[in-house]
């Protein structure tokens, strides 16, 4: 686990949880808002293990017993909201049981609770609201990290009742960093699914360039759904590239193009969401995808 000092890519969201937890004024609840794996819940677990470090209180030795338990999701004071069934979203009875249930006692041996959500857009209706009442009335030495890639998408009582911090897409050399750290290496057989998610990712930039043949979305669309698992990987990747060119535009002072990039990656996100959180048909997103990243100018 990358504790607050191994955090690569987040130093002001790093620096504003060090200055939080010095004046002993981290927030109830916290939004982590940012692109696909730009370290969010690595940090929000960091900050967790930081708080109730034994050995280096503020910052996370990785070593004590509370660090290693959380590390491995073993601690009963740090737990990550898991979503369940085809739509994947956490269920109401998943905030009663693991949330309501909890906050009316203290922690137990920690020094303070922490709940993680992945992706906080994945409470829908009453899990959100039961979610809501919680937030409306903090318990004391408990504290709520929601992530998410849409944070317009929350309700706004509980964008309200967050302390937002921004996360930025990770820089090429960062992943590459990560990618050459040998606590992160992909196991067997994982470098062969990496080249494929590239290439099917640029069958999808391609088919959404305007030039190319109106055809090539019916087909790229079959190319890239063939297999349910690899289509939210190929879009957070077509994600990522556009993110990429963004900056890239953004250097050259090529402002209108840089936009143009960054909408077509909320709109990939966006896509990525309805296929991973709501089923959505895997086949169709992607041509509803492709025509709208063909008219984005």
């Amino acid at each position: 686990m990358g504790l607050l000092t191994n955090i690569l890519g987040q130093s002001m969201v790093i620096a504003r949880l060090r200055a939080a937890i010095k004046r002993d004024r981290l927030p109830h609840a916290l939004l982590f808002a940012g692109p696909a794996k730009s370290g969010k819940h690595t940090v929000g677990l960091a900050l967790a293990a930081a708080v109730n470090c034994e050995r280096d209180p503020g910052e996370g030795c990785g070593e004590c017993a509370s660090c290693q338990r959380i590390t491995h999701g073993l601690h009963p004071d740090v737990r990550t909201l898991e979503r369940k069934g085809a739509a994947q979203i956490i269920p109401i009875e998943t905030i009663r049981k693991e949330i309501v249930a909890a906050v009316g006692l203290p922690p137990h041996e920690a020094k303070r609770r922490f709940f993680l959500i992945e992706e906080a857009t994945s409470l829908k209706g009453p899990a959100a609201n039961a979610l809501l009442k919680t937030l409306e009335e903090p318990p004391p030495r408990t504290h709520f990290i929601l992530g998410t890639v849409s944070a317009d998408k929350l309700l706004p009582t509980i964008r309200s009742r967050c302390q937002k911090l921004v996360f930025g897409a990770l820089a090429t050399d960062i992943r590459t960093q990560l990618a050459t750290d040998p606590r992160t290496q992909p196991a067997d057989g994982q470098d062969d699914m990496h080249t494929k998610l590239d290439k099917l990712s640029d069958v999808l930039l391609a088919a959404a360039e305007t030039s190319s043949p109106l055809p090539a979305i019916f087909s790229a669309a079959q190319e890239v759904s063939s297999q349910r698992s690899e289509v939210a990987p190929t879009l957070r990747l077509v994600s990522e590239k556009l993110h990429q060119r963004a900056r890239e535009a953004v250097k050259c002072d090529q402002l209108d193009i840089a936009a143009s990039c960054a909408r077509r990656a909320s709109l990939v996100l966006d896509t990525e969401l309805a296929v991973t959180l709501h089923n959505a048909h895997g086949q169709l997103a992607i041509e509803t995808l492709l025509t709208q990243l063909r008219a984005v100018r």
